[in-house]
């Protein structure tokens, strides 16, 4: 039986996994961050509001839910009310038969329960693109099932927006329905600008290029910070991932956390708030993901109106006092409790639970036999959209597309012109060749640059015909 998946397992060795251990508890090095003490704290008469958004569904993507737990566990100490608190994750993972620990989430090896106490506002078929626009807009009318809970703010309230899942060039995928597109975010923000609705905004946003999502969109002028985790065209990378020997996970086979969510939260966690702003938390994680010798991260970005970094994080997260052991002396930068451990690209984080799953089942058993053909039926899938993409390339711009089709275009540009042709592409593959999956839609460069470069909606569709049914 294990002969079977052996050559599937040797393939993962040259195959998509990029992985690193790193060993950063040993780095002497510490940075001290200036204080700024122009940082504002918002009137008393302005009410704080959270979005928290998980975009995945499954126990593989355990690590996105568990971001989302965890920020709330922050901006609920630090002091926002329920009421002001909303929350999107599918919720099957906490009872997932997967689960360890039943009814608890970590977002760290040994880490505390971020699990308890999380609103169930948007769970399920109803953590959809058009809840978190009508959520965002503080639009009852608009919403379909969840709790009815939406940002009803006012020009005087501070908003803060916090997504953690799968992304690829312009787009974000959600729980449940369809994906995100760049355009229809911006668009929304810009809606709740003109509806003069918050006073001042920042939206933390993790994914795979997910600095595509803002790039050459976002203004400057509409009272929104956002910050990013990768340039428009780089990946993402969990962390806490288990390793193949001594596993520091506790008996876990998927990453816990994200290299860029647990930066910042694990900061949020030891740093007082009304002291650090959001500019000196931004450093935290640029020295995090890049300092101290650490290997294999992305680069984090900032869009929109910078001069907000200057105010504090509680600003957006709440301003309680922390209790006095979370707070770290002289304001130093510390490297979260365990990122010297085994990290992986985002995009590959599901293949790598499945090899790890293989690779510790017992020789000739049930659970190796079932893990081997979930890991081959997934190598299989991936390898199927890689195949189609190419020969949709060549018969739409000829053997020179790779040049074509992998174009970056230059910071302060965004990803397309016509979103819409982008959109319909998308949809007219999916029609003849099958869901892109979290994985294909990395290649949305591609439809992206066909669009930039003049391809109509009945040429490529002539292509996708024959790229996926010859």
């Amino acid at each position: 039986m294990g002969g079977k998946y052996s050559v599937s397992v040797t393939i993962i060795s040259f195959l998509i996994i990029v992985i690193s251990v790193v060993d950063a508890s040993s780095s002497k090095h510490t940075l001290f961050r200036k204080l700024i003490n122009s940082g504002d704290h918002p009137p008393n008469s302005g009410t704080r509001w959270a979005v928290l958004v998980a975009g995945s569904s499954g126990w593989q993507n355990y690590r996105h839910q568990a971001n989302v737990c965890h920020a709330y566990q922050i901006v609920k100490k630090a002091g926002l009310k329920d009421e002001n608190i909303i929350v999107f994750m599918y919720d099957d993972i906490a009872f997932n038969p997967n689960n360890p620990k039943p009814g608890v989430i970590i977002n760290r090896p040994n880490g505390p329960d971020v699990y308890h106490g999380v609103p169930k506002d948007y769970t399920g078929d109803n953590a959809t693109p058009e809840n978190l626009y009508a959520v965002i807009l503080g639009n009852r009318t608009a919403l379909s099932g969840g709790s009815g809970k939406v940002v009803n703010s006012g020009p005087d309230d501070y908003i803060f927006i916090y997504y953690t899942d799968h992304g690829g060039p312009g787009v974000v995928e959600m729980a449940a329905g369809e994906p995100i597109y760049a355009n229809d975010l911006v668009s929304v923000l810009n809606k709740k600008h003109a509806a003069n609705a918050y006073k001042s905004m920042v939206f933390y946003l993790e994914a795979c290029d997910s600095g595509s999502m803002f790039e050459g969109l976002l203004a400057e002028n509409i009272s929104i910070y956002a910050t990013t985790s990768t340039y428009p065209n780089e990946l993402g990378w969990a962390t806490y991932c288990p390793a193949q020997r001594n596993s520091t996970s506790t008996g876990y086979d998927v990453c816990l956390g994200d290299v860029f969510s647990v930066s910042w939260m694990e900061d949020s966690d030891k740093q007082d708030l009304r002291k650090e702003t959001l500019e000196q938390q931004f450093e935290v994680v640029i020295y995090i993901r890049s300092g101290g010798g650490l290997a294999h991260t992305s680069h984090v970005m900032q869009f929109g109106d910078l001069s907000l970094s200057n105010q504090f994080v509680s600003t957006y997260m709440g301003d309680n006092p922390p209790t006095t052991s979370t707070i770290h002396n002289n304001h130093q930068l510390n490297h979260p409790s365990s990122l010297s451990s085994l990290r992986v690209s985002q995009r590959d984080a599901d293949l790598f639970h499945f090899s790890y799953k293989f690779n510790k089942a017992p020789a000739g058993s049930k659970e190796k036999a079932k893990a081997g053909e979930d890991l081959q039926a997934l190598i299989t899938q991936r390898k199927q959209v890689d195949d189609n993409i190419n020969r949709l390339g060549k018969l739409v711009l000829g053997n020179k597309n790779g040049k074509l089709l992998n174009n970056v275009r230059p910071l302060g540009q965004p990803l397309v012109d016509d979103w819409d042709c982008l959109k319909k592409l998308v949809k007219t593959y999916e029609i003849y060749c099958g869901a892109l999956s979290s994985y294909g839609i990395k290649y949305t460069r591609h439809f992206a640059n066909m669009c930039n470069v003049g391809v109509n909606h009945f040429q490529f569709s002539v292509a996708a015909l024959h790229s996926c049914y010859s």
